[in-house]
């Protein structure tokens, strides 16, 4: 089988980076032309950890490939063009196995929504940064987490097949469980960064983001016990830890002057412990403050 990757972003590079090293043929479906021919001529470009850098070789357009139906496709492309996205591959009845990669909670409803056969779920907890059309900087690693879906989740394999040192792959039984941990883990890091204006291992190494940061994780955990053997303390400060040189993808958004996915992470994370008759303050205070720093529109 053949990998296609929607999505140019830095999630989408550094698994077509590491797809395409496992010996999988990748295809990169990019919404600009210049993206498209970037990456036809020079590859995917990666600066490691260490500093070294490898390249790539795959096949980039801007058009969705129609007549591969053994791919497995990949949906990196944020939430809140996603909607649309699912509208098109509907309209072309594409139907092939889907794995969706976007951050929050409410992506799960969209998707299986569709009447798409075959689908699944991943968190990337790894730290990458995109530093053009076809570079990505891959800042810490992480784990990649394919939660299951609906359909025949064999086909899902060749990802888990990738797996190795740098790029290390699991699998999980409960997509809801798989997407609520990796949202409550955004909820602990991404408003904080992205109002704070810090990188991620501030949050470690500041004392007052600190103090911050372990009050959201004691609220989170207090809504949401059942997470907790789950979900420790340190499990979190690791994904810091090896992030620490990351820009949150909430900041990210901030900087760029695009749209945060606030609701979609926070306010989803919100109304299920309204639902569960649980109070969240501190996050609910900072929902107001993202909402405030976007509403100004403004880049920084």
């Amino acid at each position: 089988m053949d990998v296609v990757i929607v999505g140019g972003g830095s999630v989408g590079l550094l698994l077509g980076s590491y797809l395409s090293e496992s010996g999988l043929k990748v295809t990169m479906v990019v919404r600009r032309e210049e993206q498209s021919s970037e990456l036809n001529k020079k590859g995917i470009r990666r600066v490691n950890e260490d500093g070294s850098e490898s390249v790539f070789r795959v096949y980039a357009t801007t058009a969705f490939p129609m007549d591969n139906q053994d791919s497995v496709w990949i949906i990196a492309v944020k939430y809140i063009d996603l909607q649309q996205l699912l509208i098109q591959l509907d309209r072309l009845e594409i139907k092939n196995p889907m794995l969706f990669i976007q951050n929050g909670l409410d992506h799960y409803s969209l998707a299986n929504d569709t009447s798409l056969p075959h689908l699944a779920f991943a968190t990337v907890e790894h730290g990458a940064r995109r530093l053009n059309d076809n570079t990505v900087q891959h800042n810490g690693v992480g784990l990649v987490t394919i939660g299951a879906g609906r359909g025949d989740s064999t086909v899902f394999d060749i990802i888990e097949n990738a797996h190795s040192g740098n790029f290390p792959v699991k699998r999980h039984a409960d997509a809801e469980f798989v997407l609520m941990r990796k949202v409550l883990i955004n909820c602990m890091i991404n408003p904080l960064t992205a109002i704070l204006e810090v990188e991620n291992g501030e949050l470690l190494t500041n004392p007052s983001c600190h103090e911050l940061f372990v009050s959201l994780y004691d609220e989170l955990i207090n809504a949401f016990p059942e997470m907790e053997p789950h979900l420790s303390l340190e499990a979190v400060s690791a994904v810091c830890q090896k992030t620490a040189h990351n820009k949150s993808s909430m900041l990210s958004d901030r900087l760029a002057g695009r749209p945060m996915e606030i609701k979609t992470i926070i306010t989803a994370v919100i109304e299920k412990a309204h639902a569960l008759h649980k109070s969240v303050p501190l996050l609910a205070m900072l929902e107001k403050m993202l909402y405030a720093i976007e509403s100004k529109g403004e880049k920084l």
